[in-house]
């Protein structure tokens, strides 16, 4: 499938471009940076992530064709919250508000924020349409586009704000290097509806108050490090926080990519119950994926801390990515297996609630042991995430109309723990490079070996008939 290979190289270089960024800044500059990147995810969710989950919902190749309005009004809007933000941001800075920040630094973040939405909102549109190289152009220009020039800031001028703007032009020349793929006709003001964009704010809204709480918790927290314990440290949580939310929300979109366009499919072709049916069974795939890529990456954290972490960041980087993975591979989980229930069911508001919970109970334990090393925040991120997929779960799993096989869910888990005990003794006995590719290539090959043992999501029998099938062709 065409639209895997930007996801896999889109993980690949956004790793490297943090580690790269981060080496040629610094602890102190990366911390600044950071809280800018955090500024950005904001903008995005909270002004302009509604649009794009309303043109996965709403926006297809069928109503392309049937209801051009809904195109029309997409772009509208997008068009308006744009320009509305542009204003905003003069505004604030002809006034004079005090951000805490410098201007231009503030301003090149909310133009990268802005830049971010319009990224995600056409290539929503790619994928609706199923423009698969179109998606993957937008993917991959962006992405080589950002390591040049975000990199190449960062080791010209140790600037946080140049990287920022180096973000931002890299998505302007990818949206411009697929505008006339994916566009279906000029903007038209008069082909808008007013009640078109009244249903997408009922739908998406309530998930982007959702998403935006999410974002808002790491500005928050990177904020409250810097202030207590200065942007040195604000850098090195930021590092292993970033690398984490890149590496598995990364993993937690692809995985959404993959299986929700087929959830919605059997939705429009076979009825809602069919649908759900997927969804439950979506579930084993991204249990699948996201336990071993988590325990795998945990037991490997020391060697990937002295292979391919800066020198400056080494050691502070484990310590606070050990604390952080539980609430990364939970974000992952309901991003990828229980987002698709709400998605489907237009049940957004129990996502918009977990997440104020996850809030929540970040600010008390921030609060409550303030005195703590800066590690507490950490720890107050992973808690935050893992109530939210506790709350999510219990309710997605009351919508679905089947529960997960607990057979397939014991195999993954016998297998996870299979490549856990083989893998584990590897630490710290060899040098980084062959402990770290020795590590991935037995945990790869063991926890395989059980997952097919056990057959889960019969995809030992699906092997075997692709290959029946295979040679039956070549004779």
């Amino acid at each position: 499938m065409t639209v895997l290979l930007p996801f896999v190289i889109n993980a690949g270089l956004n790793f490297v471009l943090g580690l790269l960024i981060a080496f040629f800044l610094g602890p102190e500059a990366f911390g600044r940076y950071a809280i800018g990147a955090a500024i950005i995810v904001l903008v995005n969710t909270a002004m302009l992530d509604w649009l794009k989950l309303s043109a996965v919902r709403f926006y297809s190749l069928g109503t392309r064709e049937s209801q051009p309005e809904i195109r029309a009004t997409l772009d509208l809007l997008v068009a308006g919250v744009s320009m509305t933000l542009c204003a905003l941001l003069v505004a604030a800075i002809a006034a004079g508000v005090d951000f805490r920040m410098p201007a231009m630094m503030l301003a090149a973040s909310v133009l990268a924020g802005i830049g971010a939405g319009l990224f995600d909102y056409h290539g929503a549109i790619a994928r609706a349409r199923f423009l698969d190289a179109a998606y993957a152009r937008l993917v991959i220009v962006k992405n080589v586009l950002a390591l040049i020039l975000m990199v190449g800031g960062a080791w010209l001028t140790r600037d946080p704000t140049v990287v920022l703007l180096g973000g931002l032009l890299s998505a302007a020349v990818a949206l411009i290097s697929v505008r006339r793929r994916l566009a279906d006709a000029p903007l038209s003001v008069t082909a808008a509806r007013r009640d078109l964009a009244w249903t997408f704010a009922k739908y998406a809204l309530p998930i982007v108050a959702g998403n935006a709480i999410y974002s808002l918790m790491p500005l928050l927290n990177r904020s409250l490090v810097a202030g207590a314990h200065g942007f040195a440290e604000a850098g090195y949580f930021s590092l292993a926080s970033d690398m984490g939310l890149r590496l598995f929300g990364t993993l937690g979109a692809t995985l959404e990519i993959i299986l929700l366009r087929e959830v919605l499919r059997l939705d429009e072709t076979r009825g809602r119950r069919a649908a759900q049916k997927r969804i439950a069974a979506n579930l084993t795939i991204v249990l699948a994926v996201a336990l071993p890529a988590a325990v795998g990456f945990a037991l490997a954290l020391p060697a990937f801390d002295r292979l391919l972490v800066p020198p400056s960041f080494q050691g502070r980087f484990s310590a606070y990515m050990a604390l952080l993975l539980p609430g990364f591979v939970a974000l992952t989980i309901f991003q990828a297996g229980l987002y698709p229930a709400f998605l489907l069911e237009k049940r957004t508001l129990v996502a918009t609630l977990a997440a104020v919970a996850g809030l929540a109970a970040n600010g008390a334990i921030v609060f409550v042991f303030a005195a703590s090393p800066p590690t507490i925040y950490a720890v107050a991120q992973s808690v935050a995430l893992l109530l939210v997929l506790a709350i999510t779960a219990t309710a997605a799993l009351r919508i679905l109309p089947v529960r997960p096989s607990l057979r397939d869910g014991g195999a993954i888990l016998l297998a996870v723990t299979a490549m856990a005990l083989a893998i584990a003794p590897l630490q710290g006995r060899l040098p980084a490079a062959a402990e770290l590719t020795l590590q991935v290539g037995l945990g790869a090959l063991v926890y395989v070996a059980v997952i097919l043992a056990c057959d889960v999501a019969r995809w030992r029998t699906l092997l075997w008939l692709w290959w029946a099938a295979r040679r039956s062709r070549r004779r």
